[in-house]
């Protein structure tokens, strides 16, 4: 059967909930999805027919990893690139109300054809998506720091897991399949790490 557009990115979130009960298990985080409303609509007879989203959902995952808060928007792409306006300009601005906290984390996780996946820290994704939006046209590079790291933004609209940094790059298996989370001990690298993580 074909995967319609809507679940094209469903083996994905799959992947990131079995992550997130394994992560709960061994009580390192407890991160959950955030659900979409959806209105029903009805025929004139009052059967549901279909759905629209009533209202539009600040991210995918919210949560916490030992005791940092952590917001989550999820992307698939089955190309070689994605997109940094994939994520949506509401998501964006959730993410950067959600981080004005020094202890809070928002990352944005992308599967690369679900076999290469990479967590970037916002403040890297919304450099990138900022500078292309900014000078289309000419050279959108910029360069970005946070959490100790520096980072050259291609300079386009999207990505391909080469221009990422290699420090982003999860390596799924092990006890929480695909341990994602794990990038924020990098980030704390040698400044206060999150307490109770080793």
């Amino acid at each position: 059967m074909r995967n319609s557009l809507a679940n094209r990115g469903r083996p994905f979130e799959d992947l990131l909930n079995l992550a997130h009960s394994r992560y709960q298990a061994s009580g390192q985080a407890c991160v959950h999805k955030v659900p979409t409303e959806f209105l029903p609509l009805r025929d004139r007879r009052g059967r549901v027919t279909g759905c629209k989203v009533e209202h539009k959902s600040c991210v995918d995952y919210l949560g916490r990893y030992y005791s940092i808060p952590v917001a989550v928007e999820a992307k698939h792409t089955e190309n070689g690139r994605i997109r940094f306006d994939r994520v949506e300009q509401h998501q964006a601005e959730y993410l950067d109300d959600f981080c004005r906290s020094p202890a809070a984390v928002g990352l944005v996780v992308v599967s690369f054809s679900m076999r290469r996946f990479f967590a970037v820290p916002w403040p890297f994704w919304r450099a990138a998506r900022e500078a292309w939006a900014i000078s289309p046209r000419r050279d959108g590079k910029a360069l970005v720091e946070a959490y100790g790291a520096s980072w050259w933004t291609p300079g386009q609209a999207s990505v391909s897991p080469e221009l990422l940094l290699p420090e982003w790059e999860i390596k799924h298996g092990g006890k929480c399949v695909l341990p994602y989370l794990d990038i924020i001990n990098n980030l704390f690298a040698g400044r206060d790490k999150p307490h109770g993580a080793e």
